[in-house]
């Protein structure tokens, strides 16, 4: 399990969301990049409690890279072939901070594209609704309508980035409640004041689950 808080994080807050994890079975490594924060964690807790503790926040980013029942099966293997092999280190972190499982080969199942995030599962958004989430740091809104059409798109209004977007269903429109601007599902500017259309991310159905793809 892996979690991304921005860069700028306090070390307050990153002491109690460590001491959060904790109490849920979790250790945390941090390393700190220009872009973000990034907590390796490891442990015995449960994945789904740790994601449940930090689905409203809007600080932190949850990225589940596996099941729990793959988690637990990678970490038996691991240190079966740690003992084997005199003592592994722990995993490494490349490229902005996503540790890869280079030393090991994935159970079946396991998603190998790390550029993919979990936002939510297809069931918990209902058509015609938008949630406002967090991705890497920054606050997204997805959107599900009919046809099974699913849009992810940049929650910061283009004309005063510190005023969020809210999801309008009856006009189908994401609207700032600071203006008054409104996009659409694609971003474009469809009332003023913004004139900059907004940021959009791809969104990748799986299984039973949405995922949306961050841009680097």
């Amino acid at each position: 399990m892996i979690l991304v808080l921005a860069h700028d994080c306090s070390e307050a807050q990153l002491s109690l969301i460590l001491r959060e994890c904790e109490s849920l079975g979790w250790k945390g490594e941090v390393s700190r990049g220009t872009e973000q924060t990034i907590v390796t964690l490891e442990g015995e807790g449960d994945p789904a409690a740790l994601e449940e503790r930090f689905q409203k926040s809007e600080d932190v980013d949850v990225l589940p890279i596996l099941s729990q029942r793959e988690y637990r099966y990678l970490r038996a293997r691991r240190r079966m072939l740690a003992g084997m092999a005199g003592g592994l280190g722990a995993l490494t972190a490349l490229g902005a901070g996503i540790p890869v499982l280079g030393f090991l080969l994935p159970p079946k199942g396991v998603i190998p594209d790390r550029d993919l995030v979990r936002v939510a599962g297809q069931s918990e958004i209902k058509p015609h609704t938008g949630r406002r989430m967090t991705l890497l740091g920054q606050p997204v809104l997805l959107v599900r309508l009919e046809n099974e059409r699913w849009f992810a798109l940049s929650a910061i209004c283009t004309h005063m980035n510190i005023c969020h977007l809210d999801w309008n269903e009856e006009r189908r429109e994401l609207v700032c409640p600071c203006h008054g601007g409104a996009f659409d599902v694609y971003g474009n500017v469809v009332q003023g004041p913004p004139s900059i259309p907004l940021e959009s991310f791809k969104v990748e159905l799986i299984g039973p689950d949405v995922f949306v793809r961050r841009k680097v």
